[in-house]
């Protein structure tokens, strides 16, 4: 009886029977804004070949408008100016970055570099941005490009190095430069050299994320597997990179503890038509493909700039609601399921096995198998 009694408060037959906890922010603490869909490349790897019904937009100046004063009401840690498509397409992203730069808060961009002209490159440092992250998954000393389809290693490095030339004229400790890689069974082995490149031009700091299978060829390129050594121990290979620079490795097994880094920062993510999603992960709907296994993620949207307030997105039941269930993590470990092809709740119905329509049961973000800046 006693049991019958405890199983009837939700809250204590969590505390017992859950064994994962997660911080769930109680704020707003970091915002993600999805400057432009538009793209100049056509990586191989890139979800934007997969999102059902996609659609090229920009952040336009008037959306800027009007979310701008909601931002300066935020005690916020930082604004990423990162989503599906390249930030610096936007043919208004001067004037954009001029309002954000307005905000008393950090300000990180990810780019594929493409657009880091002499121009482009002094406006950034001159503003300053705090930190940029640029992304490069094939051979820096301009090989055969296995990924990055629509830029060659030596523009790249061209521009790279024209930007950190300026920072270090500014004197400047911003912005901080870092380099982004998506490891593969394909290009692992070209790691160590963009590395070493990177660490010879004053790269301050590397990120090697896993791949995330949005199709059937991608699902054959992971690097990480269940219970079991992954194909390429990347720590391992990375030893030496990892001693001699600043060099952040994602995680490779999918057996750990869950902690999903949006919740636990307090994050909402703005597209570029002002859509919002509690990740960017959710932003989209599309297909995902593990260990063989073909699920479909259903995008989770919880509010829209156009007409809404950023604090009344936060506070609307349905967000509300949705943190909630990560504080002991109310989700099922999809991402760790041995038999994942003969689930039909997933592959048929898009729901796990607590019947939660999000995917965040299958979250490789909340391993650490995918990480970005």
């Amino acid at each position: 009886m006693a049991l019958i009694n405890l199983m009837k408060d939700t809250s204590d037959f969590n505390l017992v029977f859950r064994t994962e906890k997660q911080d769930v922010s109680p704020r707003i603490t970091q915002v993600y804004l999805e400057m432009s869909t538009h793209c100049n490349l056509s990586c191989r790897s890139c979800v934007r070949n997969s999102i059902v019904d996609f659609k090229n937009s920009h952040f336009s100046p008037e959306l800027m408008r009007r979310v701008l004063p909601m931002l300066k009401k935020l005690r916020l840690d930082r604004i990423v100016l990162l989503g599906f498509g390249e930030a610096l397409c936007n043919p208004d992203i001067k004037h954009l970055l001029k309002s954000l730069r307005t905000l008393k808060t950090k300000i990180v961009l990810v780019t594929n570099a493409a657009f880091l002209s002499e121009e482009m490159s002094s406006y950034l440092v001159n503003l300053p941005l705090d930190e940029i992250y640029v992304s490069w998954d094939d051979d820096i000393d301009g090989g055969v490009n296995i990924n990055r389809k629509g830029i060659k290693a030596d523009l790249f490095r061209m521009n790279i190095e024209y930007l950190l030339k300026l920072k270090n004229i500014s004197h400047d400790e911003r912005p901080r430069i870092g380099m982004e890689m998506v490891a593969t069974k394909s290009n692992y082995h070209l790691i160590p050299q963009a590395i070493a490149y990177g660490s010879s031009v004053g790269i301050d700091k590397f990120i090697v994320s896993n791949i995330f299978p949005y199709s059937k060829e991608m699902g054959k390129e992971i690097l990480y597997d269940i219970g079991s050594k992954p194909p390429v121990n990347l720590k391992k290979y990375l030893s030496k990179e990892i001693k001699n620079s600043n060099v952040v490795t994602a995680n490779q097994s999918v057996d750990i503890t869950r902690r999903c880094p949006f919740i636990e920062k307090g994050t909402i993510f703005i597209t570029a038509t002002g859509e919002v999603s509690p990740c960017p992960e959710l932003a989209y709907t599309h297909p995902a493909f593990y260990f063989g296994s073909d699920r479909m993620h259903n995008r989770f949207i919880v509010g829209n700039m156009i007409n809404q307030s950023i604090q009344s997105v936060w506070d609307n039941k349905q967000f509300s609601e949705f943190r909630k269930n990560f504080v002991h993590y109310d989700y099922s470990d999809c991402s760790f399921c041995y038999q994942p092809d003969r689930c039909g709740m997933r592959t048929d119905e898009s729901v796990d096995c607590f019947c939660n329509t999000t995917p965040c049961g299958e979250c490789l973000w909340a391993k650490d198998i995918v990480i970005c800046p």
